[in-house]
């Protein structure tokens, strides 16, 4: 819990210091992806282990940073086509529906090497 929240402190005072002081440089550009990240993965790491705990119990802390690192990955994806104007709402959705079964074929191979070690 400590990590995300120097993560998410991190984050969001990076990202507005950048916002507030930086020019939109392509530096600037790509350190507000990497702040933006950190701020979203931060900030996704607490509700996600909310979630988890609330619908299936304690879940593995792995389990927890990978979803929270999709959040930010999706997050910077997401800003960055924003950057270049090419961002839909379809195209949001579309890469958020990928990353979705891309977690859901994780899990599912994290139970199958759980179910055969028992």
């Amino acid at each position: 819990m400590v990590a995300a929240l120097i993560l998410a402190t991190a984050g969001w005072l990076g990202l507005a210091y950048l916002v507030t002081q930086a020019h939109p440089t392509l530096p600037a550009k790509a350190a507000f992806l990497v702040v933006w990240a950190c701020a979203l993965m931060g900030t996704a790491w607490p509700a996600l282990l909310a979630v988890h705990r609330r619908f299936r119990g304690e879940p593995s802390p792995w389990t927890v940073w990978r979803q929270s690192a999709w959040v930010a990955i999706l997050g910077a994806v997401c800003a960055w086509l924003q950057m270049s104007r090419w961002l839909t709402v379809a195209l949001a959705g579309i890469l958020a529906g990928v990353f979705v079964v891309m977690e859901l074929l994780l899990t599912m191979r994290a139970r199958q090497e759980a179910h055969d070690r028992d």
